[in-house]
């Protein structure tokens, strides 16, 4: 009996699980954009990383598709001063900054951007 009970727990989160990814698949992109849409990328005029004295690599959480990456990169590119690069398949930021930025402020983009992160030693 008790076996019984524990396979229909199972089978019921098993469902809603299904459910919900199909749902997730159906409504298009993870981000503000629907389907093959992309999102315009910020350019930074200055590429030249000697440019940058201050760098922090971060590991980002809950990004699913690329356009996660350059909405995080498109929030840090648009500060000025910063030089910011998502590698989507590690989940990291490098960030590379002519003024160094507070780890509040580092904190604040990220949260308006919608994701979570944590400091790796650079």
């Amino acid at each position: 009996m008790e076996a019984i009970i524990i396979i229909s727990i199972i089978i019921l989160i098993s469902i809603i699980f299904v459910i919900s990814y199909i749902k997730k698949i159906q409504s298009g992109s993870c981000c503000s954009t629907r389907g093959n849409e992309n999102i315009s990328k910020v350019k930074v005029a200055d590429k030249n990383k000697n440019h940058y004295p201050y760098k922090k690599i971060l590991q980002i959480g809950g990004m699913t598709c690329s356009n996660c990456a350059k909405k995080i990169e498109n929030n840090f590119n648009k500060l000025g001063n910063v030089y910011a690069k998502v590698n989507f398949d590690k989940e990291e930021l490098i960030i590379l900054m002519k003024e160094e930025l507070s780890d509040q402020d580092i904190e604040n983009v990220i949260k308006d951007s919608g994701y979570r992160y944590y400091i790796k030693n650079a």
